[in-house]
């Protein structure tokens, strides 16, 4: 007998933990105790076989915001099937039924931690672009009077005081911030979190790790005083043992890329992390309405109109329209074309509305940082 899909019982995460700890070897609900937790088990779609869970979808609800404006997204992550029960579908049936679901709960586009064909052939695609700089040992630095000391729980409210005042960022409430970074292991064992002290007050902090190699030290996630975190980086050259730091920086961080700039540093892109795939586009334009209006005033945003039709994607104007077809190119047009893409995605659209539609997109995301799943 099948069940499902449906949301996993409290009583099941224990027998959903032992599954997707089997199959990715791995201690599943100490290192995401977001996801893996009683409060969270009805986004742990799930289907069952003979009375026993086969397969998993992770969701984690949380909103992003982007310059003052509040979008959801589902974070998906620890999909899986046990190896006895696989080629029958399920995954397919479970994501199918999760846009089902998740769009009629309001949620606006799904933020996934992979991108095999089961992700892309529902629409899932990579997007947007991340400068990477790379700082070796023995650069100059501009010097500050700051300090790298390892993260205690009593730096908590500081760090969530300071992560709130970034304008790219989750929606982080403070107990998943106390559990992210206390009880679970950040995703990664070898995990540093310092804050950064200017001897009177944390200005900054960072979250990283070392590569396989422990040659070079690379940044998940920070917030604060971007000149301290630069200070901070001989510092951790020799604590860490290391020969390079590579920090990942926003194309719209003007204060850090300038920064790096004013050094001489060049940076490599890359991609940002995850795949994504917009499941309700008009919901979504309608809480980004706040940006649009600052980027190209009240008259015009106000007239602007966002609508899905015959599972098209559409823009309008002042009775001129853009058909958007491929999901795909409508995620790129929205946060920007990947530098894997060897070609510019086209804006199927000329004349006033083709200058609305670039003047409004593409918009930022902020990386996964301490909410990866």
């Amino acid at each position: 007998m099948i069940e499902g899909p449906m949301g996993a019982k409290p009583e099941e995460l224990d027998e959903l933990c032992e599954l997707v700890g089997k199959v990715f070897n791995w201690q599943m609900r100490e290192n995401f105790p977001t996801l893996f937790c009683n409060d969270n088990t009805d986004n742990l779609r799930i289907i069952k076989e003979d009375g026993k869970i086969v397969s998993h979808f992770g969701f984690v609800i949380r909103d992003m915001i982007i310059n003052g404006c509040r979008i959801s997204v589902g974070n998906v992550g620890a999909v899986c099937t046990d190896e006895n029960y696989r080629k029958k579908g399920y995954a397919w049936k479970i994501l199918d039924q999760a846009i089902e679901k998740y769009r009629a709960d309001g949620v606006d586009m799904f933020l996934v931690s992979g991108s095999r064909s089961l992700y892309i052939q529902h629409g899932c695609t990579h997007v947007g672009k991340v400068k990477n700089y790379a700082i070796y040992r023995g650069m100059p630095i501009p010097s500050a009077k700051v300090k790298a000391i390892k993260y205690t729980v009593d730096d908590l409210p500081v760090w969530s005081a300071l992560y709130r005042n970034e304008p790219i960022r989750f929606h982080r409430p403070y107990n998943d911030f106390l559990v992210l970074t206390t009880s679970g292991l950040v995703y990664r064992p070898d995990s540093r979190l310092f804050s950064i002290s200017d001897g009177n007050k944390i200005v900054a902090y960072v979250v990283g790790s070392c590569d396989n190699n422990k040659k070079s030290f690379g940044l998940h996630e920070y917030a604060g005083s971007r000149k301290a975190i630069i200070a901070s980086i001989p510092q951790w050259f020799e604590e860490l043992n290391v020969d390079r730091c590579v920090v990942p920086v926003n194309l719209y961080d003007i204060e850090f890329n300038q920064i790096f700039h004013s050094l001489g540093i060049e940076p490599d892109y890359g991609t940002t992390g995850g795949t994504i795939v917009i499941i309700n586009f008009p919901q979504m334009c309608e809480r980004l309405l706040p940006l649009f209006e600052e980027k190209i005033g009240s008259h015009i945003a106000n007239v602007l109109t966002f609508s899905e039709r015959d599972g098209n994607y559409v823009i309008g104007l002042d009775g001129d329209e853009a058909i958007i077809s491929d999901p795909h190119d409508l995620a790129r047009i929205i946060f920007g074309d990947p530098p894997i893409l060897e070609a510019p995605t086209k804006i199927p659209a000329e004349g006033k509305l083709l200058d609305v539609i670039k003047a409004i997109f593409p918009i930022p995301r902020p990386e996964y940082g301490l909410s990866y799943i």
